[in-house]
Order: structure tokens, then sequence, then C-alpha cells
């Protein structure tokens, strides 16, 4: 588990666990109340809500944590087998368990724990646990249908295309944090028209790491770790995109092989 979990008090601001996100480089936060665990920040969190039509005119400054988080997250003892908390992620669509002992916070586990397992996985290569044909969107294509998509098809990344070529990858923490930006800097009177205008290019990350299909799960997983990526793509020995390695990926593999 990574340990210590970051937390804050629910009734802290929004940008202030957003400045955080950063700052640690994370992409949750545990939420308290007097000590107590009382819900789960997230990235996708954050792109759900200030992508909804009523927070266009809200801040994050003026937004508590307790207005975005998930109340009553899934939560794990630490003799918990790790086994069990990658089936509880998947099966529940998480991709982080607070880890309690009794009431107290002690930690937290995520699927990127699990890329340090894959480490040892030498006969594993990436094009066959990889996602094949992964959903991909274009530069031009607005940043709410991207969103969309991250949310409503509980997708990690979205590679990016342009003609044929791989150009950049979106990812929940790119949609949270350009609107969060957004937010803070844009005019009341301009913010609807602009979030809906808001286009893909100019959000996304570029140019983008990929990886290869014979490359080894272990390289990939030290990619991962290093950069805090929730997901590579996937190209062939002629430069195609063909797939998606994603931490789900990542923790799937580590299921199956404890």
């Amino acid at each position: 588990m990574s340990s210590p979990a970051v937390a804050l008090d629910k009734d802290r601001s929004l940008a202030d666990a957003i400045d955080y996100m950063k700052k640690e480089q994370i992409s949750r936060i545990v939420a308290t109340q007097n000590g107590r665990v009382a819900g789960i920040l997230t990235e996708k969190d954050i792109a759900r809500e200030l992508g909804s039509l009523h927070a266009y005119r809200l801040v994050p400054g003026r937004l508590h944590i307790s207005s975005v988080m998930t109340s009553d997250p899934i939560s794990v003892a630490p003799e918990v087998m790790v086994k069990r908390a990658a089936e509880l992620m998947l099966d529940h669509d998480v991709s982080g368990l607070p880890v309690m002992d009794g009431p107290k916070l002690v930690g937290i586990v995520t699927k990127m724990d699990f890329a340090k397992i894959c480490l040892d996985y030498e006969d594993v290569y990436v094009g066959q646990v990889m996602q094949a044909s992964p959903t991909t969107v274009s530069p031009g294509d607005r940043v709410i249908h991207a969103r969309k998509l991250l949310l409503e098809e509980e997708i990690l990344a979205l590679p990016v295309i342009e003609g044929r070529s791989l150009i950049g990858i979106v990812t929940a923490r790119d949609v949270a944090m350009k609107l969060a930006a957004f937010q803070e800097v844009v005019p009341d009177k301009y913010k609807s028209e602009r979030i809906r205008n808001l286009l893909v290019g100019d959000i996304m990350t570029q140019p983008p790491t990929t990886i290869r299909t014979d490359t080894k799960l272990p390289e990939a997983a030290r990619v991962m770790l290093k950069k805090r990526f929730s997901g590579l793509p996937v190209e062939n020995l002629d430069g195609e995109l063909i797939g998606l390695l994603t931490k789900t990926e990542l923790t799937e593999v580590a299921r199956e092989r404890l």
C-alpha cells in the first residue's frame, strides 16, 4: 500500500484538494470528518463535477470536498490479502481503497501499487494483456465528449488520433485540471460557452509516451510508476496504434498471478 495516505477534512475547499493533488502527484485524496474517513475524492470526481452544467459558475474555491467526493468508500484492513484488494477494485470499478486499522486511516492501496508487483513478471509481454482496439478521440473533439467517454465507459485514458497518427493522450487528470484552471480564470459570463467549446487538442498530453506489443510488462510498469501514467498507448512493430495498457490491466495480471 501507499502510506501514509493524503487526507483532508471534507469541509476544505476543492481548490485545496486540487493543489495537494498537483503537489503530491496523486490521483485521489481521502476526505475525513472529525478524524474519521468520510469519503474519497478522485480526479474523475473532479472532472464529473466541474464539467457539469450546474457547476459552470462555481469555481473550485467555492466548492467543498464534501460536495464532490464519493461518500463511504470501500476500505480494507492491513491484514487483507493483496489478491483480495485487487478483486475488490476490479469488481467495484474503483482505483483506490483506504486501508483502515479499526477507525484509523493507515494508508491507501491503489491500482498503481500493482505496477510494483508486475515488475517481477518478466515472462509477460504487453501484447498479451493490453486492451485491443482502444476507444480514441481526435484533437478536434470537444472536451465534454472526452469527459463523457472517460466517465460513462470507465475509461482511464483516451489516445488522440489525427488522421492515422497518434498525437496525444487524454486522461481524467487532464480534464479535471484543465477545467479547474478554466473555472478560476474565465469570467462567469463566458464560462458556459468556453467550456462547451474547449477541444481535446487544447488539453491533451503530447507527444504521448508509447510502448510496443513486444515490450516486457516490467518495463511498461516501470514507466507507469516513474511517470505516474494511468495508461500507455501500445503500437505494433510498424508504429500503428493497436492497444492500450492501463493500471487496470496491471491489476488484473497481479490478481491472476497472486
